[in-house]
């Protein structure tokens, strides 16, 4: 799934990690598939992480933000 300007959202990304870890643990899925699997499941992984910590900036500078104003 994308957003309206063509890039991955957080919800795919997170969806497709599931995904990668439910097959990962079937007894059919192959070692290189597994590897495959992982690989492409950290991908997703570090995508989430990198949406996740830039949400976590913008919200402490609002928050710093908000101090600030009621210092005032």
């Amino acid at each position: 799934m994308e957003n309206e300007n063509g890039s991955r959202t957080f919800t795919s990304a997170l969806e497709s990690l599931r995904k990668a870890a439910d097959q990962i643990g079937r007894p059919s899925v192959s070692l290189e598939e597994a590897m495959e699997l992982y690989n492409s499941g950290m991908k997703d992984a570090e995508y989430c992480r990198e949406i996740l910590d830039k949400a976590e900036q913008k919200i402490e500078i609002y928050r710093k933000g908000e101090e600030d104003d009621q210092n005032l």
